[in-house]
């Protein structure tokens, strides 16, 4: 107890003896001047932040909201389009025509000589003839150049393919428009054409051979849009007549 109370002492004669030298230096400034200045700090209202916050903050929030109306009017909202597949794609299929060659035949056998009747019954003998020189300066010769012989314009008459030396060879084939109907219920099938190709490589007339009613308005569609190179024959373009078939199939 005695040592607390002496600790206590002690402590309270530390703050009287504080607050008599704070009295003291406080009469000596009102007595007398010491050339010191004291001044109270005064905040500057335009270097105080926290005044301006919540303009701040108002600024901002409207300055987003302008620039996220602008945004959507700018881009407004896209609507994906859904694109539906289209059937697939019929495939046609050419044949190719072997090119056929012409054999020359062989020259026919000489015909057998067959003694003719003479009048009467005396056989004339056999006469031999001398051999004579032949005189080539006394042969007059006609060495005058004449113009080339004129001869008549090719004919316009088309041509089998069996019958023309270089065949059409085609160069663009079209393929049909599938029809709705066979589409749906599935059918296929086959279209033979005879096509007339001109003579600079177009097709000039379509006819049907054969084949299901359902497919042939759509092959005779597509094989007027064919492109071939023309068929010649002794160095002449020609008109030819072909045959193409036509597949319509699903796979």
């Amino acid at each position: 107890m005695k040592i607390i109370h002496v600790r206590f002492y002690s402590l309270l004669t530390l703050l009287a003896g504080s607050r008599e030298r704070q009295e003291k230096f406080r009469r000596l400034l009102t007595d007398r001047q010491t050339g010191v200045r004291i001044r109270a700090r005064i905040r500057n209202p335009e270097m105080d932040l926290k005044r301006s916050y919540g303009r701040r903050m108002v600024q901002s929030a409207a300055s987003t909201l302008g620039l996220s109306i602008a945004f959507f009017l700018v881009f407004p909202e896209h609507h994906p389009s859904v694109v539906m597949g289209s059937p697939p794609t019929p495939v046609i299929h050419v044949s190719h025509i072997p090119e056929t060659t012409q054999t020359q035949r062989p020259p026919p056998p000489p015909r057998p000589s067959v003694p003719l009747a003479v009048e009467g019954e005396d056989v004339p003998e056999d006469v031999t003839i001398e051999t004579t020189e032949l005189d080539l300066d006394s042969i007059p010769l006609d060495l005058r150049i004449r113009g080339p012989v004129a001869m008549g314009p090719p004919s316009d008459d088309p041509l089998d393919i069996s019958e023309i030396e270089y065949k059409p060879h085609p160069i663009r084939i079209v393929a049909p428009e599938y029809p709705k109907s066979a589409h749906k219920s599935k059918q296929e099938g086959e279209v033979r054409v005879r096509v007339l190709v001109d003579k600079k490589g177009n097709v000039e007339k379509v006819e049907v051979m054969s084949g299901p009613k359902i497919f042939r308005d759509a092959a005779l569609e597509a094989a007027s849009q064919f492109r071939f190179r023309p068929g010649r024959h002794e160095g002449e373009r020609r008109k030819v007549w072909m045959i193409m078939p036509i597949n319509f199939s699903l796979k």
